[in-house]
């Protein structure tokens, strides 16, 4: 029998080998994965209500924390960042305790619409004992029903209306739905975690802080670094709720090599981040075009996607088999997609490619079946890591 030594270094020759187009995952740097190996790994980090840390030989830890925090302000013009949470359903959790009281009721987009699952009935809802009630939304435009939305809110009347999809692929018209949000009192929560680095980037949904009460999201998606999530207001009394509802409410202590990942990502963001989004942005629209123009069905034409996302259309199924079949054959080829119909960008993108013709080519062939390996190592051979300082 193998040991998880061994496991763990095969699994590493297998992913230098394949071309990972997973929406929801992204690559970290070389300097990222120093911090998360490092000794840090196994050392507790507690700053106490009265500015005492309860753990000794902290006092870099301490310094570290606070440069992090510093660069996600500094990266998202943020006046508040939390950056503790574990992960961007911990800090979805963090943001409704510090909005919302049991009996309250919550809007999100559905499910069937591509919204996140965490937010429907028997979940975060039934956990904390919140109502919910469906955002209206166009599937067919990706738009929500602003008219149905306005005349909905003042019916059920929302603690918190939260936006945001696991199927992302268009920005919402946010001063309009602020607008209708303040009818209400209601706040507003922008769950950006598949696109957080594209918000930092400034290319999808840019005024998703100025418009909602709380941005937050995962940093392991568009957002290349560790997996974890940050919570982000301008509103002083909510950020102060926010940092009440983290230590022993959803969590207890937090990773401090995960935030110092955290922090050396962000700073390679600020640097790079208006590059790499407008990159993403590109590859995506051309990469769908060119998939269609090679007979495979992509949602959305002729504007497609706006973010990282490609969603394949369900009418591939009667040529190519479902989305599960489409999964196993591009693995079959080293290309790893997941089995919902999304194609993603972003980690191709910071690995320097920018010929969507050619990768759209190799795509389209491998779902029709044919063998396209040799051609997959080769463009993994001329491969180069952007947007990393180390």
């Amino acid at each position: 029998m193998s040991s998880i030594t061994d496991m763990v270094d095969s699994y590493e020759r297998f992913r230098r080998n394949v071309l990972n187009m997973q929406a929801s995952e992204n690559f970290v740097c070389s300097h990222v994965k120093m911090a998360l190996g490092s000794d840090m790994a196994g050392r507790y980090s507690h700053v106490m209500p009265d500015g005492r840390n309860a753990y000794g030989g902290t006092s870099m830890l301490e310094d570290i924390f606070k440069e992090s925090e510093r660069n996600i302000k500094t990266l998202y013009g943020a006046k508040n960042a939390e950056i503790r949470p574990i992960g961007g359903h911990i800090a979805a959790e963090i943001a409704l305790l510090s909005t919302m009281s049991r009996g309250d009721t919550l809007m999100a987009i559905s499910e069937e619409n591509g919204g996140y699952t965490g937010y429907m009935q028997g979940y975060l809802p039934d956990m904390y004992g919140y109502k919910y009630e469906e955002i209206p939304f166009n599937a067919e435009t990706q738009e929500i029903n602003y008219e149905a939305f306005e005349k909905k809110i003042m019916e059920v009347k929302p603690k918190a209306v939260i936006l945001g999809q696991s199927f992302f692929v268009r920005h919402y018209d946010l001063a309009k739905v602020s607008e209708i949000c303040q009818k209400t009192e209601s706040k507003l929560i922008y769950d950006g975690s598949h696109v957080m680095g594209l918000i930092a980037g400034k290319k999808f949904q840019p005024d998703a802080l100025k418009y909602s009460d709380i941005l937050l999201g995962s940093t392991h998606k568009t957002f290349f670094g560790p997996q974890g999530g940050i919570i982000l207001t301008n509103d002083g009394d909510l950020a102060k709720k926010i940092s009440e509802n983290v230590v022993w409410r959803t969590m207890d202590n937090y990773h401090v090599n995960r935030v110092a990942a955290l922090g050396i990502a962000a700073a390679d963001l600020i640097q790079f981040g208006e590059q790499y989004a407008g990159w993403v942005v590109s590859n995506t629209y051309n990469l769908s075009r060119t998939l269609s123009d090679q007979g495979i069905g992509v949602k959305f034409p002729p504007w497609y996607s706006e973010s990282h996302q490609i969603l394949l259309s369900s009418e591939n199924s009667g040529k190519y088999g479902d989305f599960k079949a489409i999964s196993k054959r591009l693995g079959n080829n080293n290309i790893i997609v997941d089995t919902e119909g999304r194609v993603g960008t972003a980690e191709i993108t910071r690995m320097g490619f920018t010929d969507m013709n050619q990768l759209g080519e190799i795509l389209a062939d491998a779902i029709k079946g044919k063998d396209v390996r040799s051609r997959v190592t080769e463009v993994l051979r001329n491969s180069n890591v952007k947007y990393c300082k180390g």
